[in-house]
């Protein structure tokens, strides 16, 4: 009877381990909320009990109305999460809306993020488990892989979901498809550094060393959401700047793929390569 009894407490000791430690799995931790956002796996609370969610997507609370994302120790308001599409939509806070006066207080590259330009082209040509980065550092990417081409021969296409935008100051003005004036958003204004009067452009989809004009310095870079910007007005650039770039974290649904994972449904994601 003794040992019956003994079993059945190590049994159920056991059962309560495992239900723990697949929270992430059994789904057992209801949903958090913070002002209009509903917060799930792999998403936590930073106020939420220590095994609900995945701890590389901790987000924050402010007053119970924003929710706050840190990216590289930097803050940046959390606009919507898509459980559907594994994205979520994040926006500098220096940034308002209808004031294109208004900057990113923060620079944010591509290498900030942990993905390289050129893993982003690599995978589309051999899978690259050395070049692909998607670590515990990095747990977001600024793109995603679709899958095309036969089952047999299959081809991994990468879709940007945010692309570049810098911000320069020139000393002379400058005639360039790639430079955006500003306008009256940013000119006149006075250098930090100088006493002359700069003008200011912006950069979409980013340039090469060799692009940047005499007598002009970059002075933040930060992204901007994935689309056809020709012929866009800065005020117009500007809109889509304060509606804010998306970022992905497909990568917490890769779990053992051994060369990352594709997206090839709503919320499903298969592993290039097969599974370590």
């Amino acid at each position: 009877m003794a040992r019956l009894l003994f079993a059945g407490y190590i049994a159920l000791l056991l059962l309560l381990v495992f239900q723990t430690s697949n929270c992430k799995d059994t789904n057992l931790c209801a949903p958090s909320s913070c002002g209009y956002h509903t917060i799930s796996y792999p998403f936590r609370l930073d106020s939420d009990p220590y095994y609900c969610g995945n701890s590389l997507y901790t987000l924050h609370c402010e007053k119970n109305t924003s929710t706050v994302l840190y990216l590289d120790s930097r803050k940046y308001y959390v606009q919507a999460i898509n459980y559907n599409n594994l994205t979520i939509r994040v926006v500098d806070p220096g940034v308002k809306e209808n004031n294109c006066s208004s900057r990113p207080d923060f620079s944010l590259t591509y290498a900030r993020l942990g993905n390289s330009r050129r893993a982003y082209t690599l995978f589309n040509l051999i899978f690259s488990g050395l070049d692909y980065i998607a670590d515990d550092d990095y747990p977001y990417t600024w793109f995603q892989y679709k899958k095309t081409g036969w089952e047999s021969f299959p081809k991994y296409k990468p879709l940007p979901l945010s692309q570049m935008m810098i911000f320069i100051n020139c000393t002379n003005p400058v005639d360039s498809p790639l430079y955006v004036d500003t306008g009256t958003c940013f000119n006149g204004e006075k250098s930090s550094n100088v006493s002359l009067l700069m003008r200011s452009y912006v950069n979409v989809g980013g340039m090469k060393a060799s692009d940047l004009m005499k007598l002009c310095s970059l002075e933040r870079m930060t992204l901007l959401p994935a689309k056809d910007y020709k012929n866009a007005s800065f005020k117009e650039i500007h809109s889509q700047l304060a509606y804010g770039f998306e970022l992905s974290w497909h990568n917490s649904m890769c779990g053992s793929c051994a060369y990352g994972c594709y997206i090839y449904d709503s919320n499903q994601t298969g592993c290039a390569g097969g599974q370590n």
